[in-house]
């Protein structure tokens, strides 16, 4: 669901073996969702007896990748309309709970592909402790940001302030992962924040219940989350460099993240008291569409692309996110445009882009 948030991509590949003319690699890539979910799954790729010589026509290729960018763009299509699906079920029904309830539909599914993949939901004790602390902040501090933010602002708003995410992201690595903080950092960051004031001041949907204050909360969900991930790379970083210490799969780790996290969101769940509220067949086709579409079908999409034409070129889409989830929601709850709607997205994705240039260029 999710904000559309935005990108930050973490490519780790290990040669396990190249001779002669065979390969084999094992890609892990760190996949940000718009809706603020990290999907790091470990995706395999085997080629065999491969050659000097072209194996396939280049005209095949080009459909393939025609097939694979349409994929792409369903997949930001789904996680734009997340947000303006998020803002119907928060207005009438308990935000935490609704939280609640998606992950109670989206672990399973998680563990069954798991099983699926791997037989075995083994993961090591000395672990749990950092799982626990980032599943706290990717699945219970941002779904709370998240659904309470579009609860009090428009969706299409919330959807823009998302995408400072990358941004803050690059601005926590230089202080967790001790990373050099360089003035085109700054400089990202502070047009990614004159974008969300923008929007924030500007907005043209008055309308809501509190336009600061959800803006906020999304803002906090960005944070949460962008702390989060320089948590994770920092985790995975560490254990693919023991050599000798156990391998747990991406896959693995995303499903306990997301158990640890659900446990907190429970208590929380039962102080709404959510059997007070009606849920309708609306509603629950609503949760079904966050749990299943946003949170587990669309991040497989993505990574499918990512594993065809690389996290670079699969991460421009990742700004179309924004632009669907403003159009959406003008559609589906017929909220306002404005000129001020354009020059916040123009700001907080020129953050994006300078962040982005700068680890081009730096050759990270």
């Amino acid at each position: 669901m999710q904000r559309l948030a935005f990108v930050d991509y973490l490519r780790v590949i290990y040669k396990i073996r190249s001779s002669g003319h065979s390969v084999r690699c094992w890609n892990v890539e760190m996949v940000t969702s718009p809706a603020g979910q990290l999907t790091a799954l470990l995706l395999t790729r085997k080629t065999d007896s491969v050659t000097s010589s072209t194996s396939s026509p280049t005209v095949r290729a080009e459909h393939q990748n025609w097939a694979v960018y349409f994929g792409l763009v369903f997949t930001m299509f789904i996680w734009g309309l997340a947000w303006p699906v998020g803002r119907l079920l928060a207005k009438g029904l308990p935000p935490v709970s609704i939280a609640a309830i998606r992950y109670a539909i989206v672990i399973p599914v998680l563990f069954a592909i798991l099983w699926f993949r791997e037989g075995s939901f083994k993961i090591e004790r000395s672990w749990i402790p950092t799982l626990i602390v980032m599943g706290i902040l990717n699945t219970t501090l941002y779904q709370i940001f998240f659904l309470y933010g579009v609860k009090y602002a428009a969706a299409s708003d919330d959807s823009l302030v998302i995408g400072i995410g990358p941004v803050l992201i690059a601005i926590m690595a230089s202080f967790v992962l001790k990373e050099r903080l360089t003035g085109i950092k700054v400089l990202g960051f502070a047009s990614g924040l004159a974008g969300i004031i923008t929007i924030s001041i500007l907005s043209p949907n008055t309308q809501v219940l509190n336009r600061p204050l959800g803006v906020t909360l999304v803002f906090g969900g960005a944070t949460a989350y962008a702390l989060y991930t320089v948590l994770l790379r920092r985790f995975i970083a560490r254990n693919r460099a023991d050599n000798h210490g156990p391998q747990q799969s991406s896959l693995s780790i995303l499903a306990w993240i997301s158990l640890f996290g659900w446990f907190f969101l429970i208590p929380l769940s039962l102080v709404e008291a959510p059997w007070t509220y009606t849920w309708d067949a609306v509603s629950w086709l609503g949760i079904f569409y966050l749990a299943i579409l946003s949170t587990v079908i669309a991040y497989f999409l993505y990574i499918e692309g990512v594993s065809k034409i690389g996290a670079g070129r699969s991460g421009v889409f990742t700004n179309l996110v924004p632009v669907f989830g403003v159009l959406t929601s003008f559609l589906l709850l017929g909220e306002s445009l404005s000129p001020w709607t354009g020059v916040s997205f123009l700001l907080i994705l020129a953050g994006v882009l300078l962040v982005n240039q700068r680890v081009k260029n730096s050759g990270s």
